[in-house]
């Protein structure tokens, strides 16, 4: 059977969509899964032939799925996205992951008990640095939207609309990658 032009670009909407939900879900386990892994410390094992002195707390094995289906979601969703002239997903999975991971480095830090701990610390800020160009590219698209090459004002693109609706579909993906995390761990 051939397909209409219009059943194509549906598809690609509801692979982008759908890829959007992934990566929202998988960050948020990348997040909680780093979290309870420097709740004991930092560092944990489970299984093989040695015993641990610290075994890793329920939840820390969400990264080793996390990551992997993260960077799937992100490229096929980046594909998609440019077939359909809407943003990337590379970028925004670039800054929400490197941001929020260094945002559990630094409130870990400085949380430390006995005080600051540097090391922590200074994963925090090398992150936050990491995040940072990934921002800068967000926040100048956003403003481009408004601006013609020249840069006189006309009508906006949809870019904004693109935002908006990662940023839904974002939400509804973190709260349920946060759902899931903490009923399965």
């Amino acid at each position: 059977m051939s397909e209409t032009l219009t059943a194509v670009p549906v598809r690609r909407l509801g692979v982008l969509l759908i890829s959007v939900v992934v990566l929202a879900l998988t960050l948020t386990w990348a997040f909680l899964s780093m979290r309870a892994v420097m709740e004991v410390g930092g560092s944990c094992a489970d299984g093989g032939p040695y015993v641990s002195a610290q075994p890793c707390p329920g939840g820390a094995g969400f990264i080793g799925i996390a990551v992997p289906v993260m960077i799937l979601a992100t490229f096929v969703g980046s594909f998609v996205a440019i077939s359909l002239s809407a943003p990337n997903l590379l970028v925004p999975m670039w800054t929400l992951l490197f941001g929020s991971l260094g945002w559990n480095f630094l409130e870990y830090a400085i949380e430390w008990p006995g005080g600051v701990d540097p090391g922590w610390l200074i994963c925090g800020i090398v992150f936050e640095l990491m995040a940072l160009p990934g921002l800068v590219v967000i926040v100048m698209s956003r403003g481009a939207m408004w601006t013609s090459g020249k840069g006189a004002t006309s009508a906006p693109n949809d870019s904004g609309l693109w935002w908006g609706i990662y940023a839904a579909l974002g939400t509804i993906g973190a709260a349920l990658g946060a759902w899931s995390f903490y009923s399965w761990r």
